[in-house]
């Protein structure tokens, strides 16, 4: 598989041609059942067991291709962590629970200021003083516009992912989204001076992605 990439496919039919023990660091932020589908599958938070089976492969693919010492990062919110956190350590092993403190979110009903990152590090990797990240802001919630352009609702900041890219890999290193969005986890390894590889089902997310990923080679690397 070409490096420094998004693909537009399904990222389990992707995941095919990458090779086994290849990948530095996993960092993914899967589809929050905001109207999406699986395999075809519509999803909500009342009937996530139908994407079980998607997520086991998606597990075994990560383990299949990540190097033993490579670190996997996997976005949840406090709806999804039960469903994932079983999967999640039973196929990679959750070597602990990391938590982002937005320090802004929805305005009613208590609203819940932090997101959780499901964390695997390979054995002997040390990696962070502290499992609270609290000094990177969120986005204002709902649709985004980046540079005039409507990206993820979901969206991160750069600032973060390549905090976490920089944390537990070194330049060079290859970095794997296997639902890439609005391509931020690529424009933070551009930044970060890391390969990627992304995949990204939605065709206006992933058009979005290229056309910011382009930008980011300008701003960066001359135009590489």
């Amino acid at each position: 598989m070409i490096t420094n990439q998004i693909y537009n496919e399904d990222c389990l039919e992707a995941l095919k041609r990458v090779p086994d023990n290849s990948v530095d660091c996993i960092i993914t932020d899967p589809p929050y059942f905001l109207g999406m589908t699986h395999n075809g599958q519509k999803g909500s938070f009342k009937d996530l067991s139908i994407c079980k089976p998607f997520y086991r492969d998606l597990f075994l693919e990560f383990n299949r291709v990540k190097k033993p010492g490579a670190c996997v990062y996997f976005f949840t919110d406090w709806r999804g962590y039960a469903f994932y956190y079983p999967l999640f350590d039973l196929y990679l092993g959750a070597s602990n629970m990391i938590v982002w403190n937005k320090q802004s979110g929805p305005g009613n009903h208590y609203a819940f200021i932090h997101e959780l990152i499901l964390f695997h590090c390979g054995k002997g990797v040390s990696i962070g003083a502290t499992n609270i990240i609290d000094n990177i802001r969120s986005f204002a919630s709902g649709a985004k516009l980046v540079e005039g352009e409507k990206v993820h609702p979901t969206q991160k900041p750069v600032a973060l992912i390549r905090k976490l890219i920089e944390d537990s890999t070194k330049p060079g290193d290859l970095i794997l989204d296997t639902f890439g969005g609005s391509g931020t986890t690529a424009v933070a390894a551009i930044e970060s001076d890391r390969n990627f590889v992304l995949m990204e089902q939605d065709e206006i997310y992933y058009f979005t992605a290229q056309k910011r990923i382009k930008d980011a080679y300008e701003r960066f690397n001359g135009g590489g």
